[in-house]
């Protein structure tokens, strides 16, 4: 089976939000914030594994993660299974529906006896707040958690970044037009980055749909993307993380993060 996607997509900073636009569309468009009339066209089409097997490995997979305490995953998990028509295996289904009620009750059970879920509800950066990435690389700025500072010190923080990303992709611009025009052209930070997200959609498959995606540049060739899927329960925000991953422009290599290990492995549909 074979899954069209299409999305807006929003570059804020290394943030990537997706939202729907015609679910019949054979391509993602994606929106930069730095250039608002410019859109740039992806092809998004992956196929899609649709068959028992495959849905109750990741049931199981989704299972494991529960039980681990790996709340965010295990819904990010059961989440891409629930995505299928499985009608035709009600059994499952119904397994399914239960461990989804489960993981989602115990969700937000963890959020109501979490002190910063006060913080997060009325803040303007829920997505920065909820991600393993973001929080890492403010936590590695600023030497504080994203999770209790201030709105405004996140704002600080993201500005500072975005002049910083600024300030490299003019640099990369400048370099690139000192080059010869016998040599490959140079990429700025922000078209590359572009690149990347196309191909995460396009090799994993995952929906544009009402997804974050949260990307951080490790080195020369590496990319690491966070996936992660909001949601409310009860009234309560959650966020289900959908996978983290790495990508390598040099080898067009992606692995995935197992959060019970917290190995990376190269991705396998």
């Amino acid at each position: 089976m074979i899954r069209k996607l299409a999305g807006l997509l929003i570059v804020t900073t290394g943030l990537f939000v997706l939202t729907a636009c015609d679910e019949e569309a054979n391509s993602t468009l994606i929106e930069s914030s730095t250039n608002s009339s410019e859109l740039v066209e992806i092809d998004s089409l992956s196929p899609i594994q649709s068959t028992e097997d495959g849905y109750r490995k990741n049931y199981n997979t989704s299972l494991v993660q529960f039980e681990s305490g790996k709340l965010d995953e295990a819904a990010g998990t059961i989440e891409i299974v629930l995505e299928n028509d499985l009608t035709d295996y009600p059994e499952l289904e119904t397994q399914v529906t239960e461990l989804k009620t489960k993981i989602n009750t115990a969700q937000a059970d963890k959020v109501k006896k979490d002190k910063t879920s006060e913080i997060l509800e009325d803040s303007a950066y829920k997505t920065e707040r909820v991600s393993d990435l973001a929080a890492t690389e403010f936590n590695q700025a600023t030497d504080k958690d994203i999770k209790t500072v201030s709105d405004q010190e996140i704002k600080t923080w993201l500005v500072e970044k975005e002049a910083t990303e600024s300030s490299e992709t003019l640099s990369s611009e400048s370099t690139s037009s000192s080059i010869t025009s016998e040599k490959a052209p140079v990429i700025s930070p922000e078209e590359e980055r572009i690149m990347v997200l196309e191909k995460i959609i396009a090799m994993t498959g995952i929906s544009a749909k009402d997804n974050q995606f949260y990307s951080s540049k490790e080195d020369k060739n590496n990319y690491q993307i966070e996936i992660r899927h909001a949601h409310e329960v009860d009234g309560i925000e959650i966020s289900n993380m959908v996978g983290m991953f790495k990508y390598d422009i040099s080898t067009n290599t992606l692995t995935k993060m197992d959060p019970i290990t917290g190995k990376y492995n190269v991705y396998m549909k």
